[in-house]
């Protein structure tokens, strides 16, 4: 099978210029802010999609999309925004996470 290199460095080094923090990485998924918003890591390793807390408000998330995608292309990173997604901790204490499409 083959395996995509994902560019967690040069994302994490974008997120940071722009003032967010990585919260956590966990293989496909870099959660940003304390989960205001997730990057998920497409087909290709420069392929990223975009969702939002459900939690966060339209006028942030807004804010963070008009920042993020040009300074990603700028990079050679493509962000697309798909759409939101909900955390919630199972009984045993893992996180589920709920994706919606936009």
């Amino acid at each position: 099978m083959e395996q995509t290199l994902r560019p967690l460095g040069t994302v994490m080094q974008l997120l940071e210029e722009l003032g967010h923090e990585v919260t956590y990485a966990y293989e496909d998924l870099v959660f940003v802010n304390h989960s205001d918003f997730l990057l998920q890591f497409g087909e290709t390793g420069s392929v990223l999609h975009l969702f939002f807390n459900n939690e966060c408000a339209k006028k942030d998330a807004d804010a963070i999309e008009e920042s993020l995608i040009p300074a990603a292309d700028k990079k050679g990173l493509s962000i697309a925004t798909k759409g939101r997604y909900s955390l919630s901790e199972e009984p045993d204490e893992n996180l589920q996470i709920r994706f919606f499409d936009l």
